[in-house]
C-alpha cells in the first residue's frame, strides 16, 4: 500500500470551526513503511450541498423524488512536490498547506432533508499500486455581522390588540431586540393595558427557525421551535409591566443561500381561558457575531 498512515491536521484554534473568508492552514503527516516510487500526491478541498425529499402522487410512480447535489467549494492542489515522481524510503514526511475560503460560502448544515458539509482529502498513488486516500471534515460558518445596521442595535416595539364581545379592549406592547447571536440573552419588556381586567392565562414567546429548501424540481418549507419562554403569573390588573429573558441556544445563522434558506421569527401568543388567543410574528436575524445593543430598557 502507498502509506502506512496519513494524518491531516487543521489549525482550527479552540473553536474547531472556520468562517467563510478565512485562510486555513494545516499539515499533512504521512508515514511510509517501505521503499516505493510515488507517482503523485493530491490535496482536494471540497464543499457539497445536497437536499432530498419525497412526496406522494396520485398516479404511478406514486412517489415523486425531489433531489439535488451541488458543489459549493472545489480546491485542488499538489502536495509533497518534492516526492512526486521520486522513489522514497521508509520514514515520516510532513508538508504544510494552506487555502482560502471564499467569503460567500454557505454555513455547514445538517437536517433530515439537507446538509452542507466540507472536507479535506489527500490521495496518494504509488507505482503499481492502487490509490489510497484519507480525509478530514471541517465546519464553516458564514460570517453574519449585524453591528453596522442600526435597526438591530436598538429595541423595537410591537403592539398586539384584542377587542372583546362587550367592546372592552386589551393591548400589549412588547419591547425587544430583533438581532442577536447564539449564547446572547434577549430581554423582553411587556406592558399590558387591560381596561376590563379580562383574565389571561399564558404568554408564550417562541423563537422559530424557518427553512426553505429549493432544488431544481421544487421546494419544501419546514419550521422548528428553537427556544421559548412562558409567563403565567398575571395579576389581571388594568396595567401590568413585567420583564422576561431568553438565552439563544447554538443554532445556524440566518442565511439566504438558495438551496437552504434559513430565517427566524419570534412567535408571540397571548392566551385567555375564555377567549381566542392573540398572536403575532416578529421577524428576527441570527448572526455569528454578538450584537452590541446600544440601548437598554427603561
Amino acid at each position: 500500500m502507498p502509506w502506512q498512515s496519513c494524518d491531516i491536521i487543521l489549525n482550527s484554534g479552540s473553536t474547531g470551526c472556520f468562517y467563510a473568508g478565512d485562510i486555513i492552514t494545516g499539515t499533512v503527516v504521512v508515514k511510509f513503511q517501505q521503499k516505493q516510487k510515488i507517482e503523485h500526491f493530491d490535496l482536494d478541498v471540497t464543499g457539497i450541498s445536497k437536499a432530498s425529499w419525497t412526496r406522494p402522487m396520485p398516479t404511478i410512480p406514486y412517489i415523486k423524488i425531489y433531489s439535488q447535489t451541488s458543489v459549493v467549494l472545489s480546491i485542488k492542489t499538489d502536495i509533497f512536490p518534492e516526492l512526486q515522481g521520486k522513489t522514497v524510503g521508509p520514514g515520516t514526511y510532513t508538508h504544510p498547506f494552506y487555502f482560502s475560503l471564499p467569503p460567500d460560502l454557505p454555513s455547514s448544515f445538517k437536517s433530515s432533508i439537507a446538509k452542507v458539509f466540507y472536507f479535506v482529502k489527500v490521495q496518494c498513488k504509488a507505482a503499481y499500486q492502487f490509490k489510497k486516500k484519507t480525509f478530514v471534515t471541517f465546519n464553516v460558518l458564514r460570517n453574519v455581522d449585524l453591528n453596522h445596521l442600526e435597526e438591530f442595535l436598538v429595541p423595537t416595539f410591537t403592539e398586539m390588540h384584542k377587542i372583546f364581545w362587550d367592546s372592552s379592549k386589551l393591548s400589549m406592547q412588547l419591547q425587544t431586540h430583533t438581532g442577536f447571536a447564539p449564547n446572547q440573552i434577549i430581554l423582553f419588556e411587556v406592558m399590558i393595558c387591560n381596561e376590563s381586567r379580562v383574565k389571561m392565562s399564558k404568554l408564550i414567546i417562541t423563537l422559530v427557525r424557518e427553512i426553505e429548501y429549493n432544488v431544481s424540481s421544487g421546494y419544501l418549507k419546514e419550521e422548528k421551535k428553537v427556544e421559548n419562554v412562558t409567563y403565567n403569573k398575571f395579576k389581571n390588573e388594568e396595567k401590568e409591566v413585567f420583564n422576561l429573558s431568553m438565552k439563544i441556544p447554538p443554532t445556524n445563522p440566518s442565511s439566504d443561500y438558495s438551496m437552504i434558506k434559513i430565517e427566524y421569527k419570534l412567535s408571540v401568543t397571548l392566551d385567555f381561558p375564555y377567549h381566542f388567543s392573540v398572536h403575532k410574528d416578529i421577524p428576527v436575524k441570527i448572526s455569528t457575531v454578538p450584537v452590541m445593543h446600544v440601548e437598554l430598557f427603561k
